[in-house]
């Protein structure tokens, strides 16, 4: 079983042919409103493609939380998504004519779950834990150390790109970035941001995603590269939450780190293919297809 311990947000998507610049108005070609967060696209991703997922978070008492949820109740346990005083995550998102996005975040309730969330007896069930930085950071290093200590497997999504105590990545089993994330975990850590100079200064498995050019990791000193899918990209929103999700399903399933990351690839490949958040993550059944 995943255990998601992440955020959930509602997307408002803004269709664009171009970016806007700063101080620049700019009238959009179409506008929709879609389930996201960084969690909760992840923890889709993985049920979508078979596995059994507990999603914990939080939400408001507004009208967003509902929209929040609309994908993931009936897709993973949502028992465990707390209703807060505070406002739903949202987030805007620019998406030019090139597939290409802007992201900006109001985190809301999203940063009032505690690891505590994550009670014992679920922790006691888990298979892999899955993070990422859309939380309280405090409350992440709290579960990263928890984790470790039941012996559990862990996967961070080191995305937003936020500092934690080098101590506490050395204690993830397999941090995951991508190229920009990368060159910042190698800046605070005053080294390379490939997968393997990241993995020997951490002494922990790293693995980068790298676009149109697939993915590398490097894991117990093993290096694994693999190409990406060939697709005509139309929406890159959401795309690399599908990989990491599909990545743990892979994982949970018992998959060789080579054949998630395949796997994963294929999945986020698919949704690249295909416009929305949320809406763009296959089924298993079109990542088995896709093979």
């Amino acid at each position: 079983m995943i255990v998601t311990f992440g955020s959930i947000n509602v997307d408002f998507i803004f269709s664009l042919a171009e970016m806007p610049q700063p101080g620049q108005t700019l009238l959009a070609n179409g506008f929709r409103t879609e389930a996201g967060g960084k969690g909760a696209n992840q923890a889709l991703a993985a049920a979508r493609d078979g596995a059994d997922v507990v999603m914990v978070g939080a939400v408001g008492q507004d009208a967003l939380a509902e929209i929040a949820l609309q994908n993931l109740s009936g897709s993973a346990d949502i028992t465990r998504v707390a209703r807060l005083p505070e406002p739903t995550g949202c987030a805007s998102v620019f998406l030019d004519g090139q597939g290409r996005n802007m992201i900006a975040v109001a985190s809301g309730a999203n940063l009032a779950v505690s690891s505590a969330a994550v009670d014992e007896a679920l922790l006691g069930q888990a298979s892999i834990v899955v993070m990422q930085m859309e939380n309280d950071v405090a409350a992440i290093e709290a579960l990263i150390r928890r984790v470790r200590h039941a012996g559990k497997m862990s996967i961070l999504n080191l995305a937003p790109a936020f500092p934690l105590q080098e101590e506490v990545l050395s204690q993830v089993d397999l941090i995951v970035v991508n190229e920009d994330e990368a060159v910042a975990l190698g800046g605070w850590l005053g080294c390379g941001p490939s997968a393997r100079a990241l993995a020997e200064r951490l002494q922990t498995g790293v693995l980068r995603t790298l676009g149109g050019d697939g993915s590398e990791a490097c894991v117990s000193g093993a290096d694994v590269r693999v190409p990406a899918m060939s697709v005509i990209v139309k929406d890159t929103t959401a795309a690399g939450d599908c990989f990491v999700g599909v990545l743990a399903s892979s994982l949970d399933r018992g998959l060789s780190l080579e054949a998630a990351m395949q796997r994963a690839s294929r999945a986020a490949g698919l949704a690249c293919s295909r416009p929305g958040s949320q809406g763009s993550i296959p089924l298993r059944q079109e990542t088995d297809l896709a093979g």
